[in-house]
């Protein structure tokens, strides 16, 4: 973990209340794996005490892009934030998805801005001379889709649907999900996205038992660290009394196997 002040080399809006930032964060961004995320100190903001976690949609070299949306007053702060002024960044934080599989397909699954957070799994894999990944984006409507071309770019296939029917396919994303796995009923998935998507991408991953899913859960955190035990999830531990456990999303995860966690606790 690093702790590093870096000046933003540009903080755009892509569409909407969707914003692209990227920053040179050297060695802070080398150490970076799909699926973790950093903790920000917002500048106009640096009286309140706790930071605010993003995310990292993808490092190039020592260049680390984060995509948000502004929901709130940190986010609609941080988009007033012109290039050249230093952000400070404690991270990478948390524990990221698994390694893709050479032998088996893959699959990314990315839900609103949620999206953002696959980026960096499909460009791992690429870089690391994988097979580009099956990538899936489901969102509310059409404005909500994110980094279609990014996806494509890396040589993706990428299926997409909305809720309103807008773009895509009409419907959910767990309607694309079930005819890949039963074209490919071994597939290993990774997911980031709203939490009742996440429910539903796990509990059809179990229907096929030779697939594989992780999730990456988008809880409400304070510290980010492990240490206020404030974004606590139920989980799965037959090995206790109670038959599950609270763990910390932001030490323990964001990222868990699918199955381990209790969606209904």
């Amino acid at each position: 973990m690093f702790q590093l002040s870096s000046p933003i080399l540009s903080n755009e809006c892509l569409h909407g209340a969707y914003h692209r930032l990227t920053i040179d964060l050297g060695e802070l961004a080398q150490a970076a794996r799909p699926g973790q995320f950093v903790q920000v100190q917002i500048p106009q903001l640096e009286g309140h005490i706790l930071r605010r976690p993003f995310s990292i949609c993808d490092v190039d070299g020592t260049v680390m892009t984060l995509v948000y949306k502004t929901v709130g007053v940190g986010t609609a702060a941080l988009a007033d934030v012109r290039p050249g002024t230093a952000l400070d960044i404690l991270g990478p934080l948390g524990h990221g998805f698994a390694e893709l599989p050479d032998d088996r397909p893959c699959v990314l699954l990315g839900g609103g801005y949620g999206c953002a957070a696959m980026l960096f799994c499909a460009h791992w894999a690429v870089a690391h001379g994988k097979p580009a990944p099956l990538v899936l984006l489901g969102a509310r409507s059409q404005a909500d889709i994110l980094l279609e071309e990014d996806f494509r770019h890396l040589g993706c296939q990428v299926g997409i649907s909305t809720d309103d029917g807008s773009y895509g396919m009409p419907g959910r994303i767990t309607v694309l999900l079930q005819s890949a796995l039963k074209r490919q009923p071994n597939a290993w998935m990774a997911a980031c996205g709203p939490k009742p998507m996440l429910k539903a991408v796990a509990n059809l991953a179990e229907q096929f038992p030779d697939s594989a899913c992780q999730v990456s859960l988008d809880e409400i955190m304070c510290c980010g660290v492990g240490a206020c035990f404030g974004c606590v999830i139920k989980c799965k531990a037959l090995d206790t009394p109670q038959g599950w456990c609270y763990k910390r999303s932001c030490a323990d995860g964001p990222v868990f196997n699918g199955s381990e966690i209790d969606w209904d606790g």
